[in-house]
């Protein structure tokens, strides 16, 4: 194109600028650069096309004139350009996540402008949607629909701006949403990112005196029902809790109804996350998700599917059942001691008392990361109640699981949210032997009575 220019220059033809100027078909304005501001004195049709509505009088401040867009705007590239000297070319997210725009302006350096852009945002739902179809393509010849779920969430965390993505469950008996299914990123449990998202999470569904089997949030539980918040700061009465997590944007869904309904929860640390752009993407490709849902729950059960506790990202009751027994063959077939940790706070009914569900957690979540440090990367921990974790030490006989309970028996007491109220925890070892058919026996030896959850 610069050739083209000098060519022009060359032959005295610079006049047909100007007729270029208005055959183009972009939203295009030109105007004065005033100290605070820029003035807007013309404009063609495509930029009322692009506003959506008539520009009655001009001039007009450039900030006034794209105040109708909804969402939070960012005239700043508008601006550098308008204030320069020459041609600049560049991305102008008018709306984070809502309008991806390329701008192409001129400023004579001397207080006018010319500027025209071309609206990206359809081109960036098209390439998003391409690549997460071709992916979606590729793993539904890999996995079965249990299996996709995770894959999918993994995907999402992937190519839309993600940064955690879940599936809870309303479980009945416990009247609260569970975090069911395999994570996008199982190894951020330990992590305080992970943590924040699924305190988050549950600080969420507890809103509005909850928790509720019919509301998630600002979710109604209901066929079709979704809940998008794409900016912060239009979050309303969810600010302050997504201020406090580090998240801009949220994105919530209805996988599931019924008895035990469930919900994708999805959460961005970028503002916009879930704007525009990704929204249509989602939209585009949810039925896939309800698809997959329906099928697990006909096939397996979704509320089955509790593989970590939310809590403290051991291994949950049901998941730790599966693995004892997997863990417990294994042992047998390959002849190796295996061996048993039981650790329970004796003391949890006050702690209870004293501080809530919440200092209940934090003391799960402290033991819980202090008995992680004692394990080795074979050995398996799970939460089997709220006041009872265990742990599985294959390769290990009955004198190595004392050590390590050991061990844990001194380090544990101080770990209680309350100075004043030490952790008044019973640590006890068991081994694997032949009286031992099930996990029901295995753990019978550590005075854990195994009673099945209804339904399972």
């Amino acid at each position: 194109m610069s050739t083209v220019c000098e060519w022009l220059k060359s032959n005295n033809l610079q006049g047909i600028c100007g007729e270029i100027l208005s055959l183009i078909s972009m939203p295009l304005m030109a105007g004065r650069v005033l100290d605070d501001e820029l003035i807007v004195e013309e404009a063609n049709d495509n930029l009322r096309e692009f506003l959506r509505e008539s520009i009655k009088d001009l001039p007009e401040s450039a900030e006034n004139l794209f105040s109708n867009i909804q969402g939070p705007l960012d005239m700043l590239p508008l601006e550098e350009g308008a204030r320069g000297n020459g041609w600049t070319r560049r991305k102008w997210p008018l709306v984070k996540g809502e309008y991806e725009l390329e701008l192409f302006c001129w400023g004579d350096g001397g207080g006018r402008f010319v500027a025209f852009f071309d609206d990206l945002t359809p081109h960036e739902v098209h390439s998003r949607l391409m690549i997460l179809k071709e992916r979606i393509l590729f793993l539904m010849n890999l996995y079965d629909a249990k299996g996709m779920i995770p894959q999918m969430l993994t995907e999402l965390v992937e190519h839309l701006e993600v940064d955690w993505a879940g599936i809870f469950v309303w479980d009945g008996a416990r009247e609260n949403w569970v975090l069911s299914g395999e994570e996008a990123n199982p190894a951020e449990f330990s992590q305080e990112a992970y943590r924040n998202a699924v305190t988050f999470a549950r600080r969420i569904s507890e809103t509005r005196g909850g928790p509720f089997g019919h509301q998630f949030g600002g979710l109604a539980i209901q066929e079709g029902s979704q809940w998008w918040i794409p900016w912060s700061l239009e979050a309303d009465e969810w600010r302050l809790l997504l201020s406090e997590a580090g998240f801009e944007s949220l994105f919530a869904g209805v996988l599931l109804t019924g008895s035990s309904p469930a919900v994708l929860l999805c959460l961005s640390r970028e503002s916009g996350g879930f704007a525009k752009i990704n929204r249509d993407v989602l939209e585009s490709i949810w039925p896939v998700f309800l698809s997959l849902a329906e099928r697990n729950r006909a096939v397996s059960g979704i509320t089955k599917l509790y593989t970590r506790d939310p809590v403290t990202g051991l291994y949950a009751r049901n998941m730790m059942h599966r693995i004892t027994k997997l863990e417990m063959n294994r042992a047998r077939r390959y002849r190796y001691p295996l061996s048993v940790i039981s650790v329970k706070v004796n003391n949890m009914r006050t702690i209870r008392d004293k501080g809530g569900i919440e200092a209940v957690d934090e003391t799960s979540q402290r033991l819980s990361r202090q008995v992680l440090k004692n394990l080795r990367n074979v050995d398996i921990g799970g939460r089997l109640e709220d006041d009872h974790m265990v742990l599985l030490l294959p390769h290990t006989p009955i004198e190595g699981a004392n050590i390590v309970s050991g061990r844990l028996a001194s380090q544990v007491s101080g770990l209680s949210p309350f100075p004043a109220l030490p952790l008044d925890v019973s640590v006890k070892t068991a081994a694997m032997d032949e009286e031992c058919a099930g996990p029901e026996e295995l753990l019978a030896k550590i005075g854990y009575a195994w009673l099945p959850e209804a339904g399972s």
